[in-house]
């Protein structure tokens, strides 16, 4: 017990830390405004609009976020172990493996609420071993026994059931693929949907305008929810620039029934809660 309150007030401290160091970059150098997440124009003009608040993290609380009447009413959170292998030697690849689990009930405007159950699995590859070779002239060169050159970065595999009132098993499940580089400039998404074995929500990604031209330019990036044909929501995890990291939007159809703005939510919930836990991981 004592080492589990240890590593949540480490975990609230990081991020603490995270929210500072942005606003200290943004303070000693020119930063890139706000931006915005370009979705559907029908889901626009269609949408309720709600501004998410990031709650202070804590021991008891380690997941604490809110949004119009959504709130995070309970939460864990559990690092989980990290294993590592090696493939063979005449082309050897170190393959990482980090598998994490966070745990949420989302309330809802009612006393409904949803509990979400999320394994975040983290994968990363590295070729190696690598040799530093002195070739002198306090100079040196890097070899790796591989064929290929390393392409450092994380492979984020998120799967969460989602289990609303009044249901005897988690009916909905919701499947994130992403890959970011190390540096934060790149990200692409994968198939990504909420899926009930006959209903698919396709989750795409969306960004603002315009290429990354530093790390202080990021686009807004977000990811926006779609069923034959309809954007139903979106949700942007971040605003762009040093000060894009508290900046989170959710976007909502006000025509969906409240149990499916509920599982909305929820989802956009576990996504935003997984983009902060990867600020400690990189």
């Amino acid at each position: 017990m004592p080492g589990r309150v240890l590593q949540d007030v480490t975990r609230a401290a990081r991020l603490v830390a995270a929210v500072l160091l942005a606003g200290a970059v943004a303070a000693s150098a020119v930063a890139s405004s706000n931006k915005t997440i370009q979705i559907d124009e029908n889901l626009h003009a269609n949408a309720e609009v709600l501004k998410v608040r990031l709650g202070t993290s804590s021991p008891a609380h380690p997941v604490n976020i809110q949004f119009g009447e959504y709130s995070v009413v309970s939460s864990k959170v559990r690092e989980g172990r990290e294993t590592t292998t090696t493939s063979e030697f005449l082309n050897p690849v170190v393959r990482t493996r980090v598998r994490n689990h966070f745990t949420f009930v989302l309330k809802g405007a009612t006393s409904a609420t949803a509990t979400v159950k999320a394994e975040w699995n983290i994968l990363s590859e590295k070729s190696g071993p690598c040799l530093e070779i002195d070739i002198g002239g306090n100079a040196s060169i890097e070899y790796c026994f591989s064929d290929q050159e390393p392409q450092p970065g994380f492979h984020d595999l998120i799967i969460a059931p989602v289990k609303i009132d009044g249901e005897t098993a988690s009916r909905w499940t919701l499947l994130l693929d992403v890959v970011r580089s190390e540096s934060g400039l790149t990200e692409r998404a994968g198939q990504s949907y909420l899926t009930d074995g006959s209903r698919q929500i396709e989750i795409r990604p969306v960004a603002s305008a315009g290429p990354a031209k530093n790390l202080l330019d990021l686009p807004a990036r977000g990811f926006e929810f779609w069923e034959a044909g309809q954007s139903l929501g979106a949700v942007q995890y971040y605003a762009g620039g040093a000060w894009g990291l508290n900046k989170n939007v959710v976007y909502l159809r006000r025509d969906l029934e409240p149990q499916m703005r509920l599982l909305l939510a929820s989802a956009m919930t576990a996504i935003m809660e997984y983009k902060l836990e990867a600020l400690f991981e990189d």
